[in-house]
């Protein structure tokens, strides 16, 4: 381990960071002594060349975060910038070295580290949260929406990813140019046939507003259909036909409904023994 620029073996002695590995603090270390998060949030790592090209002609500009684990050092965060520096044949790397935390509050914190940089899909962020909850870490979608800082009904949209068939999922996995809100708006529609041409809209390029309005349309039309469904559904259309004559009567579906269409029928069949003009 090489000393940070500005220290000396005394600093580390009076710092208390010697007699194995430092437990905080920004430090040189060989990259040999990084392992990777088995929890991390991110699972896929698509897009690296830009990343790759970076680090072979900057370096890494930014420090990978990581905590003690062992004869190592686990990454926090920082998993693309590690990737990139194996990739371009570093032997050391910089890092900041922060004191251990449980599992838990280490998975929230590199789960916020990456919702607030959408860092990660909207898929293996949505897997993320179902595993939080299932894991017992929290009981409630209110509790881990305050935890990670978002509306409960943001959190709704974002587990509502995981129910979208596994193809779009998959489209979702590999597709960067689709954030976390156009993924729950997809995840709104019902129509599967849709879903694929947005996401396949997304990958060719079309506007984030003009996926938008589409989505809103579909919406407004479904909704205007449903809303027509249920009135309909609250009114009895009875029709009778005999020769060229039509018979209606219609009424609100409600307890009294028998009673009220039959008290109708009755005041029509006098209405119609009455006329004269029917002689």
């Amino acid at each position: 381990m090489k000393l940070p620029e500005g220290k000396s073996r005394l600093d580390l002695v009076k710092s208390g960071l010697t007699g194995g590995l430092p437990k905080r603090g920004r430090f040189i270390v060989s990259i040999d002594r990084l392992l990777e998060d088995p929890d991390n949030e991110r699972k896929t790592f698509s897009n690296m060349d830009d990343m790759i090209e970076s680090v072979r002609r900057h370096g890494i500009i930014e420090p990978i975060t990581v905590t003690p684990d062992g004869e190592h050092y686990r990454i926090l965060t920082g998993h693309r910038r590690f990737r990139a520096a194996k990739a371009v044949g570093l032997p050391e790397i910089e890092v900041l070295v922060r004191e251990p935390d449980d599992s838990i509050n280490r998975r929230f914190k590199s789960l916020i580290s990456n919702i607030q940089r959408e860092n990660i899909g909207a898929v293996e962020l949505a897997e993320t949260l179902r595993a939080l909850l299932d894991s017992g870490a929290v009981t409630t979608q209110r509790e881990l929406a305050r935890q990670v800082g978002k509306s409960e009904q943001w959190m709704s949209g974002m587990l509502r990813v995981l129910e979208l068939p596994a193809r779009v999922q998959e489209e979702l996995r590999t597709t960067s140019a689709i954030g976390y809100e156009m993924a729950q708006r997809i995840a709104q529609v019902s129509d599967t046939k849709l879903q694929d041409e947005l996401v396949i809209a997304a990958k060719a390029g079309e506007s984030t507003r003009s996926i938008r309005h589409r989505i809103d349309s579909h919406l407004a039309q479904q909704g205007g259909s449903q809303s027509k469904r249920q009135r309909t559904a609250l009114v009895i259309h009875l029709t009778h036909k005999q020769g060229t004559c039509i018979a209606t009567v219609k009424a609100r579906r409600e307890p009294q409904a028998r009673e009220a269409m039959l008290t109708a029928l009755r005041h029509l069949e006098q209405q119609v023994r009455d006329d004269d003009s029917l002689r």
